[in-house]
């Protein structure tokens, strides 16, 4: 699913997305001219595999995220006036909601997991 930034504004608007297993629910919003917060709760099960004998399991995950999200390159000296944070840059005029639903994914199955 891509989101338009030119379709953002900063009164907060819903979506629903389903992958891999994955539930997002979230709301994305304007934040400055090209920065953008996507706020919301992941939730579903991930197969991972344990550290110590190499099985797959499956993991039940429920995760709340705060995403800061740029359209083009994001000015590093503008954050100065904000806590520090990330941000994810897009170059396409669209936010990729697949590709940050894979990428968190891939964060998730990156960490240490023993099977109970």
């Amino acid at each position: 699913m891509k989101v338009s930034f030119r379709k953002i504004t900063s009164q907060p608007k819903q979506y629903i997305f389903d992958t891999q297993g994955l539930h997002l629910e979230c709301e994305i919003f304007r934040k400055f001219d090209n920065l953008f917060v996507l706020k919301g709760n992941l939730s579903g099960s991930v197969t991972l595999e344990c550290f110590r004998s190499g099985e797959e399991f499956e993991k039940t995950i429920t995760q709340e995220l705060v995403l800061y999200i740029s359209d083009g390159i994001w000015d590093i000296q503008s954050q100065s006036k904000l806590d520090s944070f990330d941000v994810i840059e897009f170059f396409d005029g669209f936010i990729d909601i697949e590709t940050i639903v894979s990428d968190e994914i891939e964060l998730i199955k990156s960490d240490y997991y023993t099977k109970e």
